[in-house]
């Protein structure tokens, strides 16, 4: 199975574990709540990010980004849950950093037009 297509496969299980345990009864502690926020969003951009090949960047990171704020508006709904907006920033911002991240590593390894290969008329 080819990467990007693994890559799908566990965005969408990460997402499917990100709103299933999110509607859980109670809330894990503070600061691990932060702690595992930040790693499924950033998780969650990075294999979105190997999915798409990178292309179109901001609408990926703000995308991601609109995934938690839907999380936590969801959260509101829930009786025994309540939405934070501490938990949407670490959301944001682990996509944000993440795809920053990814945008700077991707960007220092493709060729520019002046560094790539001379052409064959140049004399």
């Amino acid at each position: 199975m080819r990467i990007d297509r693994w890559c799908w496969i566990c965005s969408a299980v990460l997402l499917a574990q990100i709103f299933s345990l999110s509607s859980l009864p109670f809330e894990l502690r503070e600061p691990f709540d932060k702690v595992f926020h930040v790693l499924a969003y950033a998780s969650l951009t990075a294999m979105l990010w190997i999915a798409t090949g990178g292309r179109r960047p901001v609408v990926l990171v703000v995308g991601v980004m609109a995934i938690g704020l839907a999380d936590e508006v969801r959260q509101a709904f829930i009786p025994t849950r309540s939405a934070e907006y501490t938990d949407f920033l670490a959301d944001a911002l682990a996509a944000g950093v993440a795809g920053a991240l990814l945008y700077w590593k991707q960007g220092a390894r493709k060729p520019c037009a002046e560094s790539s290969a001379p052409s064959r008329n140049a004399t």
